[in-house]
């Protein structure tokens, strides 16, 4: 798991040198302080975690959530794609906050026909099931309250538990980003090049 902490660090530095190209906005001395005093997740708040949703949380998730719970408002995850953004890290207390009103329950895509366009159901992704809400996706990092990176433990058939999707809004959709959350860091590798 030491392979995720240096991506971790990397990213944090990629991020720190770039952030102002990046986000249009000047990187604030408080908001680094208040990332770097992010600690990591305990054990307990781990399995606390895992119990409470009755799931298995990934290796390297737990690994990059032992190193910092959370990342405040300092982004961490740029994947590339329909979702050209960074992504902060939510706390396992945040996940579990969004959790009461958000992807707590199952609502299929076929529900809201004016939001899933003719265009839209070509790109329907087979590792995806149909939906646009769903009580076994886990939101764990966002985008302007708008976007979200999510643990998928309700794979279609081609897919597998806990890869990393995008809900998405305006219009509503879910994307697939990457098999885990190692190789969506993975993707944040090439923002100094793709995003400036």
């Amino acid at each position: 798991m030491d392979r995720i902490i240096e991506l971790m660090k990397e990213n944090e530095r990629l991020f720190l040198e770039h952030a102002e190209e990046l986000t249009d906005e000047e990187l604030e001395q408080e908001d680094i302080d208040e990332y770097l005093a992010i600690r990591g997740a305990t054990e307990r708040e781990l399995e606390d975690f895992e119990n409470q949703f009755q799931i298995k949380l990934p290796e390297d998730f737990k690994a990059v959530y032992r190193y910092k719970n959370g990342s405040g408002w300092i982004s961490l995850i740029w994947p590339r794609g329909e979702t050209d953004c960074g992504y902060r890290l939510l706390s396992l207390q945040e996940m579990t906050q969004i959790k009461t009103y958000f992807q707590n329950e199952n609502q299929e895509m076929i529900e809201y026909p004016d939001v899933l366009h003719e265009n839209q159901q070509k790109q329907l992704d087979a590792r995806i099931r149909p939906y646009l809400f769903c009580e076994r996706w886990f939101p764990f990092a966002e985008y302007a309250g708008s976007l979200y990176l999510m643990l998928d433990y309700a794979p279609a058939e081609k897919g597998m538990a806990g890869q990393i999707i995008c809900y998405v809004h305006d219009p509503d959709f879910i994307y697939y980003i990457a098999p885990n959350l190692t190789e969506a860091l993975q993707l944040t590798q090439k923002v100094p090049e793709d995003f400036l």
